[in-house]
């Protein structure tokens, strides 16, 4: 049986192409089990002329009908190989539906990872912190003034900017409240228990997240990206001693200085709005002060810190060290480090009151 074969000319460019497309589209209105089309005569083409032709072969196999194309000179087979004719062909298959099981697994699988991957890598620093030294893997202290200097100098400026507007904003809705009663004095005690036993900590760790996690996540991911992390591990050099526990005790040390830094400046500035708007002196305000804090506060905010600052250094390293996808996971990870280490942050606030409230 003999099948109808539409011949090509010597140029298959945009301007010859319609041509032959209006050929093929006037035999496949006959609805032929088969056609041809010769292209063996073509000596000049270009990707519209091919791109009329991988139209007709969609059209083809849309009606049902097989098209085969004859006389392919080397450079067409080239192209077509290129372009993968196939899959211009098949019609896209649609997004399949997801079931609302599979979307909220998507969503907990990374948080879960994530969180499996913090937990070892907080084990991992403690065990090398604890144990190292008896084997003689002592800290590396100029990594870690390093990392101090990143972490705690270069966070001052704005923990002073902060915890000064804190005391003051502190002490002036205190202020509004307290004078009804006539008790002004008790602003001391209101700003000093706040930042001492809650805020200090609280936004030291905040900024350090935002600040020093990020940064750790960002820079341990690029050197995983550039495998300079497989680099170290090659020549010998652990990354859990050399990068991650001075990150980890730098950002612990660094968030206590700042906590004593940022209740000071706080104090402050709640004692200076109470000096000049409630008129209570200086002395006045530093006895009362002296009054409502106890060496005992002092030292529960101190171990709030550190922990806080140890779990920034964590959170932020773990996720960089787990970076995948190049340039997007490096983001991606600094964005997560972030986020999970200021909730990571309140969630052991929660567990600090609760437990001061079970101890009484």
């Amino acid at each position: 049986m003999d099948h109808p074969t539409i011949t090509a000319g010597s140029t298959l460019d945009q301007s010859s192409v319609t041509a032959l497309v209006d050929d093929l589209e006037r035999t496949l209105r006959e609805r032929p089990g088969k056609v041809y089309v010769d292209l063996g005569a073509v000596e000049r083409f270009d990707s519209a002329g091919l791109g009329g032709v991988v139209a007709g072969m969609r059209r083809a196999k849309d009606l049902g009908c097989e098209l085969r194309l004859k006389g392919l000179s080397e450079s067409m087979l080239d192209f077509f190989s290129l372009v993968s004719v196939e899959r211009l062909v098949s019609p896209s298959a649609g997004a399949a539906r997801v079931d609302p099981v599979t979307r909220l697994g998507a969503m907990v699988e990374p948080m879960v990872d994530g969180a499996i991957a913090v937990a070892a890598t907080a084990c991992d620093a403690l065990r090398e912190f604890a144990v190292g030294p008896f084997r003689r893997r002592f800290l590396r202290l100029d990594r870690t003034a390093i990392e101090v200097d990143h972490c705690a100098a270069g966070a001052l400026p704005i923990i002073a900017l902060i915890a000064f507007l804190l005391g003051l904003i502190l002490a002036m809705q205190a202020y509004v409240q307290l004078r009804v009663w006539g008790a002004e004095i008790y602003i001391a005690d209101m700003v000093g228990v706040s930042l001492l036993a809650e805020i200090g900590p609280l936004m030291t760790a905040i900024v350090l997240a935002a600040r020093s996690g990020s940064r750790n996540a960002a820079q341990l991911g690029s050197m995983v990206v550039s495998e300079e992390i497989a680099a170290l591990e090659q020549m010998g050099v652990r990354p859990l001693a050399f990068l991650v526990l001075p990150k980890v005790v730098a950002c612990a040390f660094a968030a206590v200085t700042l906590s004593v830094v940022f209740d000071v400046v706080g104090i402050c500035g709640g004692a200076l709005f109470a000096w000049g708007a409630a008129g209570i002196e200086f002395g006045a305000f530093a006895e009362q002060l002296r009054a409502a804090l106890h060496l005992s506060d002092l030292t529960v905010a101190l171990a709030k810190a550190a922990t806080f600052g140890a779990a920034v250094g964590v959170v932020g390293c773990a996720l960089g060290l787990r970076v995948k996808g190049g340039s997007e996971g490096v983001g991606r990870a600094t964005t997560n480090a972030v986020v999970l280490g200021i909730f990571q942050v309140i969630v052991i606030d929660a567990l600090f009151v609760t437990a001061q409230r079970m101890l009484g």
